[in-house]
């Protein structure tokens, strides 16, 4: 799922909010450095998802009888092709 600038942006401010107000926790750098590192973490995150999503895809349509898109069937081959494709690349 592609989220936007402006989403990745609010989502690290709300996370560096919840980290400066929590208790227990300091910070090794300041606010706007905190936050670059937020968003960087969670743009490569949905980079990471965004090329799970692709992969499912393509081996999806490569099947000779593939599930309609949006069916039941095709959510479950989704679900289960998804997560083979994640167990494979971070395979330990």
């Amino acid at each position: 799922m592609r989220m936007s600038r402006e989403r990745i942006f609010y989502l690290a401010e709300r996370i560096v909010a919840e980290l400066q107000a929590a208790e227990g926790i300091t910070a090794l750098k300041l606010g706007d450095d905190l936050r670059g590192e937020v968003m960087r973490v969670l743009t490569d995150e949905t980079k990471l998802e965004d090329s799970i999503d692709l992969e499912t895809r393509r081996i999806l349509a490569t099947y000779s009888r593939a599930p309609v898109r949006g069916s039941p069937e095709w959510e479950v081959m989704y679900r289960k092709t998804r997560e083979e494709v994640y167990r494979k690349r971070f395979r330990r």
